[in-house]
């Protein structure tokens, strides 16, 4: 076990050089950061260099992502472009409100998406089957661009006996929002793609499971049906949906760009959107470098756990 782990791990951070170097050599060495303050104010030639010199993107490649690195680690990521602020203060100040959405919406995903297909696998051939699989495919096939969108325009701003659900968009400065007021309807917005493909899969799972051996064993054993579909069929066929889960888990605390930026919601996603806009080097490069971690860390976990639970996987 302790070789696989270690082995897992070697993986894992190859990913993260792998992926970081690519990010780095795109935003530093095909493209210039310094080239302009924005809204077209180009930088002379001389200022762009003593730029280059104070951020010690002088040197070799090499020496600069080597650097960059070490800064990384120790958190010392230099100063944002245009506010003049630390990027770890700025990463630091988002990363709990997208830990806040990712979670709720894996929460919802699951609660919804198991229960739904749950109950199209009992009734399968049912009417209800058939409404919750169409569903499904149908949210499965629009883009989230579009159903975010739609509840915003829906719901924004939306009053139920004097008290506002969801708060007005655009934000302005003098209506303080509190966090829990402006989490849910984009957490729902993000959960419902997910939602979806987690009750496809929960079906499919569900209908292989109550044809198994065990599940029969058990109904001949006279166990009530409840018994049997919870305690037997639907332990069994939660395991796939847990993988699914961290794995989505790992993407929403990468950021949810575009959920993020449509609710203009103060998470990692919309502050890398805002980041592209300026191309904002530093930010940008920091932001991406963390979703990396964040994704490889969870898939690496979720391996050793795999391998921890079901010595088949493995290798020797």
């Amino acid at each position: 076990m302790l070789k696989f782990a270690l082995r897992r791990t070697a993986q894992a951070l190859l990913v993260f050089v792998i992926v970081t170097f690519l990010c780095y050599v795109a935003l530093y060495q095909l493209g210039n950061p310094f080239a302009s303050l924005g809204e077209n104010r180009v930088l002379p030639p001389e200022t762009q260099a003593i730029l280059r010199e104070k951020f010690k993107l002088d040197q070799p490649l090499l020496a600069q992502y080597l650097n960059y690195l070490g800064n990384l680690f120790t958190g010392d990521l230099g100063i944002d472009y245009d506010k003049r602020l630390p990027v770890v203060e700025m990463i630091a100040h988002t990363v709990p409100n997208t830990m806040r959405l990712a979670v709720l919406a894996v929460a919802l995903q699951l609660v919804i998406g198991i229960c739904a297909g749950v109950l199209a696998a009992v009734r399968q051939g049912s009417f209800t089957d058939a409404l919750i699989s169409v569903s499904a495919i149908t949210l499965m096939s629009v883009p989230l661009i579009v159903t975010a969108a739609a509840l915003r325009d829906t719901f924004n701003g939306t009053r139920v006996l004097g008290i506002t659900l969801f708060p007005q968009l655009p934000r302005t400065i003098a209506v303080e929002v509190h966090w829990y007021d402006e989490l849910l309807l984009p957490a729902f917005a993000l959960a419902l793609g997910g939602t979806a493909f987690i009750a496809r899969m929960t079906r499919t799972t569900m209908l292989e499971v109550l044809e198994s051996d065990y599940v029969r064993t058990a109904r001949a054993k006279g166990l009530r049906p409840r018994t049997v579909l919870y305690k037997h069929a639907l332990r069994n066929a939660v395991i796939p949906i847990a993988n699914i889960a961290a794995i989505e888990l790992g993407v929403l605390l990468g950021g949810a760009i575009i959920v993020e930026t449509i609710f203009q919601y103060d998470g990692v996603g919309y502050l890398f959107a805002r980041s592209l806009r300026a191309l904002n080097a530093p930010l940008l490069m920091a932001i991406m470098s963390y979703m990396v971690v964040a994704f490889v860390v969870l898939i690496a976990l979720l391996d050793i756990l795999c391998a921890y639970l079901d010595p088949r996987l493995r290798i020797d």
